[in-house]
């Protein structure tokens, strides 16, 4: 089931030359630690430039956003495998 989250987060990345690498963030009271990014991509907001990415910890799918402006994250969306 997908969900359209649209809040902010708190992440752990790892930020290099022009290289940013979410490594995990808190969601619902737990912090979810990123296994694989599946993809990412960048947009405009604005004069802001949007950094996102598709990551994995395995068992859901999440899509997060950074703001290069406000410095902001943002959980996009999330879908979690029922089990």
């Amino acid at each position: 089931m997908t969900l359209e989250i649209n809040e902010p987060i708190r992440v752990g990345a790892i930020f290099s030359q022009r290289c940013v690498r979410p490594v995990w963030f808190s969601w619902k009271g737990r912090q979810i630690r990123i296994k694989e990014s599946a993809y990412s991509w960048k947009s405009r907001e604005g004069s802001a430039v949007l950094f996102h990415f598709s990551v994995t910890d395995g068992q859901g799918l999440y899509e997060i956003c950074y703001n290069g402006e406000n410095l902001g994250w943002v959980l996009i969306r999330a879908t979690e495998e029922r089990g």
